[in-house]
């Protein structure tokens, strides 16, 4: 089988939301927190480093991210997680903290500002976000960008990463654990891997 670990984006015909470029992605999130969007930027910031569902990340509050470690019980299926946390993601989450002045770090990171009680935003509202930033900020390696691409953004680096080191495969399995999902299979169509390699047969013939 031909593997191929560039960074195209091969939309998955079994789930509409596509990945971000992870440069793009990261220059995302510099480029919103320039412009004060602090809670928008650690959105993205949180989704592309740790690949929790929406339901899950806007349950974490400003010590989840300034903490070593995350634990949390998964909304959907109820299992407990322990996830660590990035050295820089946990240095985004201490300059935002620091831009938004927040003095009790249990409060939610994705409040809802418009009620005084501490209370994370909807689901809902974070896809409004999200679909405003892809045409103010014109995110062009996603075509649909949703809740979802963050954790395929997330899933795809890891992969890639692993590709370069030869532990492609490897990292299929631990991502499958980490998703939930019931075999490998799934989660490479989920990444939109088994597509990728498929056209990577073509480049192949290059000489």
């Amino acid at each position: 089988m031909v593997k191929s670990c560039n960074n195209s984006i091969i939309r998955s015909s079994h789930e509409a939301a596509d990945a971000l470029d992870w440069d793009e992605a990261m220059r995302l999130i510099t480029r919103l927190e320039r412009d004060k969007r602090y809670r928008d930027a650690m959105l993205i910031a949180a989704g592309c480093f740790l690949g929790l569902r929406i339901s899950d990340l806007l349950t974490l509050s400003w010590n989840d991210l300034l903490s070593d470690t995350i634990r949390l019980n998964e909304k959907k299926t109820g299992k407990k997680r322990v996830l660590r946390v990035n050295a820089e993601l946990k240095r985004h989450a201490e300059r935002c903290s620091e831009e938004l002045e927040i003095e009790d770090l249990d409060d939610f990171v994705f409040r809802n500002t418009n009620t005084s009680v501490n209370q994370h935003f909807s689901r809902q509202r974070a896809a409004q976000i999200l679909s405003e930033i892809k045409v103010t900020y014109k995110v062009k390696s996603a075509r649909v960008f949703s809740a979802h691409s963050l954790r395929k953004t997330f899933g795809r680096r890891v992969w890639q990463n692993e590709c370069e080191n030869n532990r492609g495969e490897q990292a299929l399995v631990l991502l499958c654990d980490v998703f939930g999902h019931a075999n490998v299979q799934i989660t490479k169509r989920y990444l939109g891997i088994r597509q990728e390699e498929i056209l990577s047969v073509y480049d192949s013939l290059s000489n």
